[in-house]
């Protein structure tokens, strides 16, 4: 402890209430989003200068309590709430634009998907549906100031969060330690919040042992408890109409009988019992925490009498001040970075990731921009961290755990498209994904696709340099589909059907300076080969040819979202240069997909342009393009036309119609897109008076699989197409 650390605990021991005096405990119940009326208590607590001597507090209440109880005021606990975006918050993942460019192009290809832990031969599922990475950074944020603290009865006010050790029951009181572990562990709700393994105990909500801890204000001395329940009412019989709502009745009588119990130990002639009346106000209605704050401010005000006897003057409420402050924390020059191999096979690759932050003053923003790249990678519960002192330097100490129901993992992903007129397909792409193979973050995937293309894939996939920001990945495909052949590219006047394979094997050399740009060449040889299955022999029975191809690509993504983004730009520029293995032939293809997002409110705006651009010999089958589906020339359907030249210019708009700011909201959209573009067979034949109008309209849905789709489109010389489809406008190649 240093010096100024012995000064403030020093006069906070001397300010405490001596032994036998009146001490003043405020407990705080845990509600969710209702625990907002915390706040409004304290405001009013404040004003009528009533100090508080020991706080007690469960999940919501053990943030809002833990926060005063280190210093915050009212204002400060309500500036941090009003500051979290809760939507963002019960996401673990970091925002798309931090997410590794891996993260992003599979998003592209996978839609979201399934994914399922393969553990020990068999399937896993993670405990929770949030894993609190975001919280427990935001946690710790807060509360550096407290990690040098020996005991929770240092803080300013002394404090007391709750949990349940969920192994056996037992209900957990938190008296030293971590502040911010401890917070989190009491707030673990069971099935929301995974729970979480801190001093070898596995812990969820105290709400279940212990959702108004009176007894526990009891034993920390107070004689006078001011308690304020904020738990969320039983459901009335008619709105028990589903097996999740009778599990969560079931957990709420249980929690209300104990707390029953908590509030009628209560001594009327020296206690006061707050209940705010908050009406429909959710646990999860966290876009309404300005009435809930406002909830807990009205039932202080209906309570003063009685509040008002534990108020004391303005001098020794000065006193109280004195100790109830935040202490400053200066950013450390951090010396060292130590990273647990505990919990992690890969914890090399994260100590690559964090790397650059020793040397340099504590920088919180870019070590948590560091933790979120490495996070994004896909295969950790969490990664937390700690400033330490060893040996007079000052580090960081991190912790990556990965996830609990790996290390393999199995995800599933499916794409729809129907046009109503005979013509559908469908994709189901799964994929297994072997994790930790080194501890420097190897990996290895392979991929199955059935359904309109039959693809295998399997590579593997190894980061390296002094930031991880360097990759090699070999690989091996597989891919084919069928295609109609038609008098004109542009027809629906089918005269045969081809099928198309094509086999590759590659190494992929990559650099990614940061999460929004990738720079990669790719080595490749193979074949393909057209068959004949429908159509006239004329037409001859195929083609089959070798090749070999030099890529070289920049790709730079910073979209908010791929299925309905608001903000940010896509862009993807290769040069692939193809040497014909019959005839040692050159070919070159440019291939380019840019696109735009911009809002204003609910509506959205997708500007974009895709190239297709195929020079040299022109027999060559791996520099034919596809164009056709939804917003992608409307009016086609997916990919129906093959061409060594296309070209296309779309401005698609959307707007949500679906409430942004709840919690829980399944985002719909209405949505239309005007769209011009053309096929060429050579560059030279390329002419404006080609081009085709189309466009569409549609409503969108963004669901767990991803976005879908139903919409109209229609193209100029008579195609029209209607379209129910899984999958985003964006697409993963250009």
């Amino acid at each position: 402890m240093n010096f100024m650390q012995t000064v403030v605990a020093g006069l906070a021991l001397a300010l405490l209430p001596a032994a036998g005096q009146a001490k003043t405990c405020l407990v705080l119940g845990g509600g969710g989003a209702r625990g907002a009326a915390h706040i409004g208590v304290l405001k009013v607590l404040e004003r009528e200068r009533i100090p508080v001597d020991c706080i007690t507090g469960t999940s919501m209440g053990a943030i809002a309590g833990g926060l005063y109880s280190a210093g915050y005021d009212a204002d400060a606990v309500e500036a941090v709430l009003k500051g979290i975006d809760w939507k963002d918050m019960f996401r673990d993942d970091p925002s798309r634009e931090e997410l590794p460019m891996r993260r992003k192009e599979d998003e592209l290809r996978f839609l979201g998907g399934i994914e399922l832990g393969l553990k020990n031969g068999s399937i896993a599922l993670p405990r929770g549906m949030i894993q609190g990475q975001k919280l427990q950074l935001l946690l710790r944020r807060l509360l550096l100031s407290t990690l040098e603290l020996d005991n929770f009865d240092q803080l300013p006010i002394p404090f007391r969060p709750v949990a349940t050790d969920i192994s056996n029951g037992e209900k957990v009181v938190f008296n030293d330690g971590d502040l911010a572990m401890a917070i989190r562990a009491s707030m673990s709700v069971p099935g929301a919040f995974a729970p979480i393994r801190y001093r070898g105990r596995l812990m969820v909500d105290g709400g279940i042992v212990d959702n108004v801890p009176i007894d526990i204000a009891r034993e920390l001395g107070g004689t006078r408890l001011i308690v304020v329940s904020v738990g969320e009412p039983l459901l009335p019989e008619e709105k028990l109409n589903s097996p999740f709502s009778i599990a969560n009745q079931m957990l709420g009588t249980l929690m209300k009988r104990e707390t029953d119990l908590q509030i009628a130990s209560l001594d009327k002639s020296s206690d006061v019992l707050l209940i705010p009346e908050m009406g429909d106000i959710g646990s999860a209605d966290f876009h309404r925490s300005a009435e809930a704050v406002a909830a807990g401010q009205a039932a202080a005000e209906a309570a003063l009498p009685a509040l008002r006897r534990y108020a004391v003057s303005e001098a020794e409420y000065a006193a109280f001040q004195q100790r109830h402050h935040r202490p400053e924390f200066d950013p450390p020059l951090i010396a060292f970075l130590d990273v647990l191999r505990g919990r992690s096979r890969t914890a090399a690759y994260v100590e690559q990731r964090l790397s650059g932050n020793v040397g340099k003053p504590l920088d919180i923003d870019q070590l948590e921009k560091d933790i979120g790249l490495a996070y994004g990678d896909g295969s950790y519960e969490r990664i937390t961290y700690n400033v330490e002192q060893r040996d007079g330097q000052t580090g960081l100490s991190v912790n990556p755990v990965d996830k609990g129901w790996g290390p393999n993992f199995l995800r599933f992903g499916l794409r729809l498209s129907d046009d109503f007129a005979g013509r559908n397909s469908y994709q189901l792409i799964g994929e297994v994904n072997f994790t930790g193979l080194n501890e420097r973050g190897g990996e290895s995937r392979n991929r199955i696709e059935l359904g309109r293309i039959t693809g295998l894939h399997s590579e593997y996939y190894q980061p390296f340099g002094a930031a991880g920001q360097f990759y090699v990945a070999p690989y091996l495909e597989y891919r084919a589909y069928n295609f109609p052949l038609s008098t004109d590219a542009t027809a629906n006047n089918a005269l045969a059907e081809f099928r198309r394979s094509r086999g590759t094997s590659a190494v992929e050399l990559g650099y990614t300076p940061n999460s929004g740009w990738r720079l990669s060449t790719t080595l490749e040889t193979g074949y393909d080969e057209v068959r004949r299955r429908v159509g006239p022999p004329e037409l001859g029975r195929g083609v089959s040819q070798t090749y070999a191809g030099l890529t070289f690509r920049a790709t730079r993504d910073s979209l908010d979202d791929s299925g309905f983004p608001s903000r940010g730009t896509r862009l993807d520029l290769s040069q692939q240069l193809l040497l014909n293995g019959d005839d040692s032939s050159l070919s070159d293809v440019t291939r380019l997909s840019w696109d735009t997002a911009f809002s204003h409110g609910p509506n959205r705006w997708l500007l974009g342009a895709r190239l297709h651009s195929a020079g040299g010999s022109d027999n060559l089958l791996s520099t034919f393009g596809s164009i056709g589906g939804l917003a992608n020339l409307s009016g086609f359907t997916e990919n129906q036309i093959l061409a060594n030249q296309i070209a296309l210019g779309r401005l698609v708009y959307y707007r949500r119609l679906t409430d942004a700011e709840k919690l829980v909201s399944v985002p719909v959209y209405l949505g239309a897109s005007l769209e011009a573009g053309g096929v060429w067979d050579s560059r030279e034949a390329i002419n404006r008076e080609d081009l085709i109008g189309a466009g569409s309209v549609f409503l969108g849905i963004d669901t767990f699989l991803g976005p879908m789709f139903l919409g109209f489109g229609h193209a100029e010389g008579g195609n029209n197409s209607f379209y129910l489809s899984f999958g985003p406008l964006l697409r993963s190649d250009p």
